[in-house]
């Protein structure tokens, strides 16, 4: 039995990304995620993950499917969201989800990228980690190898989580970079 955890900005993990807007509505076009779609096939291919978990809202492939569903659905393996369903504290909301512009493109439309800085509410956190790691160990009494995708902010809590049941885990944080030279911004 093992856990493979891929820490990662949400924005990675979807099919598609919002480009703009015109009249009004929102225009999006689909995001191929090379490398990251590469990171998943090596988690199934190298490393034996049997099933998918990922930290998305409890409906987003009604929206968009994720890359990381679209590669299970693919290779005939169970995908399963980490979300809460329900409006709960713990279910990621729909702004962790389509809403943000890609570095790439905010560079493209010349938009100055934002530091990363807010307040890590750990009551809200503590909340949503449980549930996830209730989810994780239920999904590894069903499959020896999981791959669990999360927020990068979940990587080593939930690692050190599963860690303390003696299970060994595998952890790749896959994300934007996170220091910025304040000299070119």
């Amino acid at each position: 039995m093992k856990l493979i955890i891929i820490g990662t900005d949400h924005r990675l993990q979807h099919s598609i990304v919002q480009t703009g807007q015109r009249d009004g509505k929102s225009i999006y076009v689909t995001r191929n995620g090379r490398r990251y779609r590469k990171l998943i096939a090596h988690c199934i291919e190298k490393l034996g993950a049997k099933a998918i978990l990922e930290e998305t809202h409890p409906n987003q492939n009604k929206l968009a499917p994720t890359l990381a569903s679209i590669t299970a659905k693919q290779r005939g393996l169970v995908w399963q969201t980490l979300g809460l369903d329900g409006e709960g504290v713990a279910n990621p909301g729909l702004s962790d989800v389509l809403l943000d512009v890609s570095p790439v493109e905010a560079a493209r439309q010349g938009i100055k990228p934002e530091f990363l800085a807010g307040i890590y509410d750990m009551d809200k956190h503590r909340i949503r980690e449980q549930y996830m790691y209730t989810t994780i160990m239920g999904a590894l009494a069903k499959h020896d190898c999981v791959l669990a995708v999360v927020g990068f902010v979940h990587l080593g809590v939930l690692a050190r989580m599963v860690e303390a049941e003696r299970i060994p885990v595998t952890g790749f944080l896959f994300t934007y970079p996170l220091v910025v030279d304040e000299a070119k911004s």
